[in-house]
């Protein structure tokens, strides 16, 4: 039961970094890919916390623990154990640590190359819809009021935003077609682009 819990803790701050991390379209040409990388990449994190539970359950510092809090506590520290150094080699008199970080981090890049190159594709094809169906007045518009209408943005975040819109609507440098897809993938995803 608790291996599972350390799993389960594991896998949704996993899932939590995936979300902050990557704005993915509904519309994704490869659904299957992205939903094979995204949700192993979840359970792969879950199975090493729950391996790392097994491991780490008996050390002093969590031993008077209630088994359920313990699991717990490893499943959010499960990077912080994964990047413990468990031994140091000395190779040509130099010490060297040795732990599963370079493997972790590995793996990450991995997976998180392989999810942005699928959310790219599908942010290039839903934002160049968007720019191609609007003019550039009707999405500034539509940016202020995404802007506006957003409630976790702060007040200085909204004003940098509108700031942002307002720039790009006078870029005399940048010809009509970037802006409006400047504009489009803003209302989409909320980043500015240039910045």
């Amino acid at each position: 039961m608790e291996p599972t819990i350390a799993g389960l803790t594991a896998s949704l701050l996993t899932l939590f970094d995936l979300d902050r991390t990557f704005y993915v379209p509904a519309r994704v040409q490869s659904k299957l890919a992205l939903r094979a990388w995204w949700w192993g990449f979840i359970l792969a994190n879950g199975l090493a916390a729950a391996a790392l539970y097994a491991i780490f359950k008996d050390i002093e510092a969590l031993r008077g623990m209630n088994p359920v809090l313990k699991a717990i506590v490893i499943g959010i520290s499960y990077l912080t154990l994964i990047r413990a150094k468990f031994t140091t080699f000395n190779i040509q008199g130099r010490e060297v640590p040795f732990g599963l970080e370079s493997l972790y981090e590995g793996a990450k890049n991995f997976v998180y190359k392989r999810i942005n190159s699928i959310a790219k594709a599908a942010r290039f094809s839903e934002t160049t819809q968007l720019a191609t169906s609007e003019n550039l007045m009707a999405l500034a518009t539509r940016a202020r009021l995404s802007i506006e209408q957003d409630a976790l943005l702060a007040a200085e975040d909204k004003r940098k935003s509108k700031a942002w819109v307002l720039s790009v609507l006078q870029d005399a440098n940048t010809s009509e077609e970037d802006r409006r897809a400047a504009l489009a993938d803003f209302i989409l995803s909320g980043q500015r682009s240039g910045e």
